[in-house]
C-alpha cells in the first residue's frame, strides 16, 4: 500500500500517480505558516507579560506584534516560492521537461517535517522565557535573538527540520522529474544547508 505521507518512504510516496500535488503542498505550507504564527504569538504574549510598562505601552507593543506575525506568515510562503525557484533552476539545467509547478509541489509537500517538529520548536521558545526583558526598549533585541535560534533546542529543531526536508525534496525531485536521486539529494541538501546558515546570520 502506498504511504499517505512522504515522511518515512518519500520515493514510494512521490511515485504515486497523484503526487506531487500542488493542492496538498499549499495546504502543508499554509498549516505550517499558521502553526508557526500561533506558536510565535503565544510565545510573545508570555514575553510581553514580563515587560514592566504602563498598559498603553503594552497595548502599543501588542499592535506591533500583529504586524510581526503577518510578516512571519508571509515569509513562510515567500520562502517556499524562493526555495522552489532555486531548486527548479537546477532541475531544469539537469534536463527535466516538467514545469515549475511540479517542483513547487514537491518543495511544499516536503515542508511536512516543519509541522511535525513544531512542538519541539515551541519547547525551544519556552526555554527563552527566562531571558525575557522587563524593559520595553530591550524587547526588539530579545525578539531578534529569539528568531535567530539562540536556544540550543531551537537550533537542533531547525537543523533536524532542514535535513529532513532536504531528504524529502531530494527523493521527491528525483521521482517527479525522473532524475538521478543522488544528484537531487545533493542539490536539496546544499540548498537546505545554505538556507540554514543564512538564517543564523
Amino acid at each position: 500500500m502506498a504511504p499517505s505521507t512522504p515522511l518515512v518512504s518519500p520515493s514510494r510516496y512521490f511515485r504515486r500517480h497523484d503526487r506531487p500535488s500542488l493542492t496538498v503542498a499549499t495546504g502543508v505550507v499554509f498549516a505550517q505558516a499558521i502553526g508557526v504564527s500561533v506558536a510565535m504569538w503565544l510565545f510573545l504574549q508570555r514575553v510581553i507579560a514580563h515587560v514592566d510598562a504602563p498598559p498603553e505601552e503594552k497595548a502599543r507593543v501588542q499592535g506591533a506584534l500583529f504586524g510581526v506575525l503577518v510578516g512571519v506568515f508571509v515569509a513562510i510562503f515567500v520562502g517556499w516560492l524562493l526555495v522552489a525557484a532555486i531548486l527548479h533552476l537546477f532541475v531544469w539545467l539537469a534536463g527535466s521537461q516538467r514545469g515549475f509547478g511540479t517542483t513547487l509541489a514537491v518543495a511544499g509537500e516536503a515542508e511536512l517535517p516543519g509541522i511535525i517538529l513544531l512542538p519541539l520548536t515551541a519547547v525551544g521558545l519556552l526555554t527563552l522565557l527566562g531571558q525575557a526583558p522587563s524593559e520595553p526598549a530591550a524587547f526588539t533585541d530579545f525578539f531578534e535573538r529569539a528568531t535567530s535560534f539562540s536556544s540550543p533546542v531551537l537550533l537542533a529543531s531547525s537543523l533536524l527540520g532542514t535535513l529532513w526536508t532536504a531528504a524529502l525534496q531530494g527523493f521527491g525531485l528525483a521521482e517527479a522529474h525522473d532524475l538521478p536521486v543522488e544528484k537531487m539529494l545533493a542539490l536539496a541538501f546544499v540548498v537546505g544547508i545554505v538556507g540554514f546558515l543564512l538564517n543564523l546570520i
